[in-house]
């Protein structure tokens, strides 16, 4: 299960809460307290709950918890104007795809850049299984132009990987970065390769692999391009809506992009209809023991 680092500072910032009270209820939402150090927690949470796997996204939780905000958050999605094509190449290799523009994020601490990271890895686990399913780029959308397209690329392509100073090819990159090696295998028996880049065909990432040290997010980052790519649709759109959410919770603006036409993300709430004689099962004894006089008893 994934181990989530929050920091004091970062995490009263955002709950509005105090240290001893944070600390007293971050157990009751579902997680254990792994260490206790000075300046932070570790806590640990179940796969179910990806949405807690940032700082962002347990402050959400404790602000409920603690009534200090009822209701359902609503979270608006203006359009951007910005577009993604899919080439239709992709289908067989890494064919789905997510994504979105975040404006106006506050980065401007090591606890914040910390926590994104921290949950695009998390993500990378729990969603993506290892990165198989979903991938997720986080970049700095001023460096680059749209519109941008989703390629099959001749593995020969290169660029500057994150982290490097010099183009590698892509072949390369899978050889010799830190990340090519780890993530080879998703990728290496592939005939072409994803590829993203903008609309003066330079490289934003290469999933699931590696972003381009062009897009890098640094403290100075104030509006984000996310993209997600994976082979399962649901996984894609899943990864989109938690990110989209905790940034939003640093006061970030969420924006649509259009992917082949059709906006990205809906964040609208989901509607389910439940029968009522489910509801009341939820409440039935679950386990019956026999009293001394035959009867009956039941706990829930």
């Amino acid at each position: 299960m994934p181990i989530i680092k929050l920091d004091y500072q970062y995490l009263e910032e955002l709950v509005g809460a105090d240290r001893d009270t944070i600390l007293g209820r971050l157990p009751m939402i579902g997680c254990e307290l792994e260490r206790v150090e000075e300046d932070h927690v570790d806590a640990e949470f179940f796969p179910d709950r990806p949405d807690l796997f940032s700082t962002e996204g347990v402050a959400h939780a404790l602000r409920g918890f603690l009534s200090l905000e009822t209701g359902l958050r609503e979270y608006p999605v203006s359009p951007s104007g910005m577009a993604f094509s899919v080439d239709p190449g992709l289908a067989t290799i890494r064919p789905h795809l997510g994504s979105a523009v975040i404006r106006g994020v506050r980065l401007d601490s090591e606890a914040a850049i910390e926590s994104l990271m921290g949950l695009q890895e998390a993500l990378h686990w729990a969603v993506g299984r290892g990165r198989g399913k979903v991938a997720i780029g986080v970049h700095d959308l001023d460096t680059v132009s749209p519109p941008f397209r989703y390629l099959a690329s001749e593995r020969s392509r290169s660029f500057v990987p994150l982290d490097h100073d010099r183009p590698m090819t892509m072949e390369e990159i899978l050889a010799e970065h830190p990340k090519g090696r780890d993530y080879a295998h998703l990728v290496r028996d592939l005939p072409r390769f994803p590829l993203i880049v903008d609309s003066q065909d330079r490289v934003l990432s290469f999933p699931p692999i590696i972003n381009g040290e062009l897009t890098r997010v640094t403290g100075n980052t104030a509006n984000i391009l996310l993209d997600t790519t994976g082979t399962d649709r649901k996984a894609v759109i899943t990864a989109v809506r938690i990110l989209c959410t905790a940034l939003a919770g640093t006061g970030g603006r969420i924006e649509s992009v259009t992917i082949d036409g059709a906006p990205c993300p809906d964040l609208a709430p989901a509607e389910r209809t439940v029968s009522a004689r489910r509801v009341t099962g939820c409440f039935a004894p679950m386990v019956k023991t026999r009293g001394r006089e035959g009867v009956n008893r039941s706990y829930p």
